[in-house]
């Protein structure tokens, strides 16, 4: 029964061969398929993974968002950026015999100090754990395409003759033939034991010998390919430099990073701002358990449109990739798969800004104001609130402050006392006599006075045991409104404002834009409308004279010159109060400039006849036979406006220069005016520190504004603007509103 069962020999073999087939074409198979992957690895993709060979390393990094670009309403670029590069030495790398000799190198295509070169051996010598190494930054801001102290572009010249002193770090040029700064053709002095030369207005140095002048060691010689056409200086490309040997110098790479760069240097400084590498406070996150905006290397606006508009400017950062090869590093190009495994973000780079600037009246504001020491211009379109002109004097360079500034630039700035940094044109000020329009709605619309009400004006004003004087010491005789404004007699002002009190000024003042923040996209001050609250709060007690010289504007009132031109534009645009704007439009990476949507004006709540009124008074201190402004009328159209001269002589201090002790002892000088005063276009708001009469030293600076603004738009030519509706007005300080956050008290 068994053998039923049992297999034949000829069964068997034929399953070995059945095995043995399979088996056989599986090894073919496999071979085929192997031969198939040797042939796509090798010929056809045999380039991609020979790449592959070559890479020593894969890395992700963050990619800095490039900031967005501002343009003036013409197109002029304000604001842009520029590549700007530094060196590192990766520690963990280094050997120890490799110390001198990489120190040597960099001094040689750097030209590194002594103590630079010691300072670098001392790094370089220290033990590093190679889990928690950082690159060492031997040097910031190598010189490449841009000038590194204006950030103009070089132009390659050819060789230019330099001495270097491995001492001190002064780079010096051959003095000229006739001794006379080759840019600024001014003599030359002498600098250090005397052997040496410098210009007094760029302090570059000129040398004829062997020697340093100030420390009497040999200096060393080169040559430089590169020049600067805006300053003169001249330079190599350091980083073209430094790739062509970083062969032998694996151990150090060239990071690239974006630098901000302003065209127009001081012309728009204050407008702009600048940017500067964060700070340990920048880097507190909002919430203390979140994470940190920024990263060590992030830069961020400090002041100005760079620091109001960070969050558009700035854009978001992503990641790339970067393989090292042959100890360089570079983005991994033709990678697709393996950039697509490490996932990187996209970067979004930052909004581009138009601004509502025109630069040719930027430029007027400047030229104007070439005679005075401090002070600022502020013009806007009347019926929009437009910011055509924001210029403040004395400015400075951003460009130095954007990440490149020296102890020299900062000490120089710090010992000004004409306050470079300071935006005079948000500053608040006392506004003087220009101050009196509030005064004027405040009588009118209580019923105090009429536009014929008149006031006896003997030169002075008898209250409280105290002669409160006029400006014109004989008296103005018998006064009405217009008279009082267009003379600006202060003994009706101060008549005037004891039968108001200081209390209702200061509600009318927050009805006309006094005190409030006029919507500018920078950081502004309010100023300040005193009341009887405020002085029993600051000053502990409150007299009632204080209404009086509140009533000229003098006192505890301050207002910036960003204020009055927008107080003044509504005024000129029959109490309808613009908010200020400087941003005209954006543009994004995929969208063209947008025009922004702008809020409506709010009504002042003025009466039709207490504006017109005032116009009139303000027409004749311009136009009229004895108005305060008469020197400054316009040839081609009519003006109104309102000069004013504050009281702000100050007392020299010890060692002070003379001619700062001098300039501490004039009045401020004020003028705002609009024109045409009939169908009015633009306002203009000048302020000069410490200038004198307002009338003769503001009105004309105004003056040179207004006439290149109607030789570029003359009167007629510009089209009429569709203004929409006002806002309803609210009769007093708002209640929801937060006063005290503004710097005001209601």
């Amino acid at each position: 029964m068994n053998a039923r069962f049992q297999l034949g020999p000829s069964h068997d073999a034929r399953n070995f061969e059945v095995r043995n087939g399979i088996a056989l074409a599986v090894v073919i198979a496999g071979m085929v398929l192997l031969g198939a992957r040797l042939l796509l690895v090798q010929a056809v993709r045999g380039e991609r993974y020979e790449k592959f060979a070559t890479i020593e390393r894969v890395s992700k990094v963050r990619s800095t968002a490039p900031r967005g670009l501002v343009v003036s309403s013409s197109g002029d670029v304000l604001a842009r950026n520029i590549e700007s590069h530094r060196l590192e030495v990766l520690t963990h790398r280094v050997k120890p015999n490799r110390v001198e000799p990489i120190a040597q190198t960099l001094r040689q295509l750097l030209d590194l100090t002594d103590s630079e070169v010691k300072g670098l051996v001392a790094e370089l010598s220290k033990p590093v754990d190679p889990q928690r190494h950082k690159p060492m930054v031997v040097r910031r801001g190598l010189v490449s395409s841009h000038c590194p102290y204006d950030s103009h572009r070089l132009e390659l010249v050819g060789d230019h003759a330099y001495a270097f002193c491995n001492t001190c770090g002064r780079t010096y040029e051959r003095v000229p033939r006739r001794h006379t700064c080759p840019v600024h053709r001014r003599k030359l002095v002498p600098s250090g034991n005397g052997d040496g030369l410098h210009c007094p207005v760029c302090a570059r140095e000129f040398l004829d010998r062997d020697t340093c002048p100030y420390d009497d060691t040999p200096v060393h010689k080169g040559r430089h390919a590169l020049r600067c056409a805006m300053c003169g200086r001249t330079f190599n490309d350091e980083v073209a430099i430094l790739r062509s040997n970083l062969h032998i110098l694996p151990e150090a790479r060239i990071r690239t990073a974006i630098q901000r760069e302003y065209p127009y240097r001081y012309l728009a400084s204050h407008l702009l701002g600048y940017v500067s590498r964060v700070s340990a406070r920048d880097m507190r996150p909002f919430d203390e358990e979140g994470p940190s905006r920024f990263s060590s290397n992030d830069t961020v606006g400090r002041v100005g449109l760079e620091s109001g508009l960070d969050a558009l400017l700035r854009g978001v950062d992503g990641e790339q990739v970067l393989v090292r090869r042959r100890g360089r590093e570079e983005q991994a190009k033709g990678l697709d798969e393996l950039v697509a495994a490490m996932q990187p973000r996209h970067t979004v780079p930052g909004l581009n800004l138009r601004l509502t600037l025109d630069m040719d009246l930027q430029r007027a504001a400047k030229i104007a104001m070439a005679h005075v020491h401090s002070g600022a211009v502020v013009a806007l379109d009347v019926r929009t609130g437009r910011v055509l002109v924001m210029y403040s004097k004395p400015s400075f360079d951003p460009n130095a402050w954007s990440g490149r500034l020296t102890s020299e630039i900062k000490a120089r700035t710090d010992a000004s006392p004409y306050a470079p940094l300071m935006n005079k044109a948000v500053h608040p000020f006392p506004p003087a006599s220009t101050y009196k329009v509030v005064a004027s709605a405040a009588g009118l619309e209580e019923g105090l006075i009429t536009p014929k009400t008149t006031f006896w004006c003997p030169g002075y004003y008898e209250f409280g045991g105290r002669r409160f004087r006029c400006h014109k010491k004989t008296g103005h005789g018998e006064v009405d409104l217009s008279k009082a404004l267009a003379q600006s007699c202060d003994v009706y002002y101060y008549k005037l404002g004891e039968q108001l009190g200081i209390d209702r000024m200061a509600h009318y003042a927050h009805k006309m834009g006094f005190g409030e923040a006029t919507g500018v996209e920078i950081r502004e001050q309010t100023g300040q409308v005193p009341t009887k609250a405020w002085y029993t709060q600051a000053r502990g007690r409150y007299f009632p004279g204080f209404a009086l010289s509140t009533a000229v504007g003098q006192k505890d009132a301050t207002a910036s010159p960003l204020q009055l031109a927008r107080v003044y534009a509504g005024i000129a645009n029959d109490g309808l109060l613009p908010n200020v704007t400087v941003l005209d439009a954006l543009e994004g990476e995929k969208t063209s400039f947008a025009p922004m949507v702008r809020r409506a004006p709010r009504n002042m709540g003025l009466k039709p006849s207490t504006l017109r009124a005032i116009r009139v008074g303000l027409l004749r201190v311009v136009e009229g036979k004895n108005g305060t402004a008469r020197k400054v009328r316009l040839e081609e159209t009519s003006m109104a406006g309102k000069t004013g001269t504050a009281e702000a002589a100050q007392r020299a201090k010890p060692g002070m220069p003379p001619d700062v002790a001098r300039w501490l002892k004039d009045d401020h000088a004020w003028f705002v005016g609009f024109a045409p005063a009939d169908k009015p276009q633009i306002v203009v708001a000048v302020f000069v520190e410490h200038g004198g009469h307002g009338g003769h030293v503001s009105g004309p600076i105004a003056k040179r504004i207004l006439s290149r603004y109607f030789t570029k738009y003359p009167v007629g030519s510009v089209k009429p603007v569709v203004v929409a509706p006002a806002l309803p007005v609210r009769y007093g300080p708002d209640p929801e509103r937060d006063f005290s956050a503004e710097g005001v008290t209601p």
